[in-house]
């Protein structure tokens, strides 16, 4: 998975990659880890060679100069395209350094409403070259959807397609079919318990939030993992800038985790919520899906209540589903599979 991090100017956005990839700021890219204390918890039953948590990749889009062909704000809309997940960073502090002073709402709608546009011109790009190359049924069908729902101001993430439809879109990277998260860099003195910025308009559309102040944020990244949230907790955050943030991407993007355990390793496996049995198996490898014969199947609260895999098959919890099955949040799985 890979998400990019989209905002306007001097809102923060290298802050927060900073906080993100452990203080660093020399570069524009950062994998953060997933926080999951089930993972932890299973690793102390385990004591495995190697304990492996969910990722995703962090790309950060700075503000490109102008250039003689293209304005400022055109180069930064072909430069976000190609993610899975927007992080929406958006300024709620004052700096005297700045000239506009801090209006998250403002900011927000500007964005939006630069991505709409983006997409409608790229929409009745493709509708025009359509009239020399014909569009199938489902693509005529696709863009005629998408073409009244960008005229009317509304992103295409709240547009239900159809299956064919959907897969017809993928090849065109359209900007507002992307989920998004909104994490609001925040005065210090403002944050919540829960993250959530209590001044921030409702205006999201069904957008996961978070606020936090960045800086802080950043310097609680510097530390060793055991302090972090202890020093998080000092400092008023609700959790560190990885843990708030991936968990919220996870939410927006209807992610869940399914569990493989052993010796070897403990690992977290994320899917798609509905996910079957055998595409889950595809996550691991794709001979475990072609080959897929059954899976053995274990939540994660019943497993910690029986303490072991063995005792697990004993009392009768540990079941046997069949490709169909459709994997939940938590569940521990062994795969058998013959290729």
């Amino acid at each position: 998975m890979e998400a990019r991090i989209i905002g306007m100017k001097s809102s923060g956005k290298s802050t927060l990659m900073a906080a993100l990839a452990k203080g660093r700021t020399d570069g524009t890219v950062t994998t953060i880890r997933v926080g999951d204390e089930r993972i932890r918890r299973l690793s102390q039953v385990f004591t495995p060679r190697k304990t492996t948590f969910a990722e995703f990749r962090v790309r950060e889009v700075a503000w490109p100069a102008a250039s003689a062909r293209k304005a400022q704000m055109e180069r930064y809309l072909d430069q976000v395209a190609g993610a899975q997940v927007f992080i929406h960073v958006l300024r709620a502090f004052e700096n005297p350094m700045l000239a506009e002073s801090a209006d998250a709402q403002r900011d927000l709608q500007m964005l939006d409403s630069e991505f709409v546009f983006a997409d409608l011109m790229l929409v009745e790009r493709a509708l025009e070259r359509s009239r020399k190359q014909p569009l199938s049924n489902v693509g005529k069908t696709a863009f005629a959807r998408c073409r009244e729902a960008l005229e009317d101001e509304r992103p295409l993430r709240h547009v239900e397609f159809g299956r064919q439809e959907a897969d017809f879109l993928k090849t065109y990277q359209l900007l507002t079919l992307v989920p998004q998260i909104i994490v609001v860099n925040l005065e210090s003195d403002t944050v919540t318990s829960d993250g959530v910025p209590a001044t921030l308009p409702e205006i999201t559309q069904g957008r996961q939030v978070t606020g936090l102040p960045f800086p802080e944020a950043a310097e609680v990244a510097e530390l060793s993992p055991a302090e972090q949230l202890d020093f998080a907790e000092a400092m008023g955050l609700p959790g560190t800038a990885a843990d708030l943030i991936s968990h919220a991407a996870f939410s927006q993007m209807g992610l869940i985790s399914f569990f493989t355990v052993g010796e070897d390793e403990v690992r977290s496996w994320p899917i798609r919520e509905g996910t079957r049995a055998r595409q889950a198996a595809g996550a691991i490898h794709s001979d475990i899906e072609r080959g897929f014969i059954r899976a053995e199947v274990v939540g994660y609260d019943t497993f910690m209540e029986a303490g072991s895999l063995k005792a697990c098959r004993e009392n009768g919890t540990l079941r046997i589903e069949g490709k169909d099955y459709q994997v939940a949040d938590g569940n521990i799985i062994n795969y058998r599979f013959n290729v």
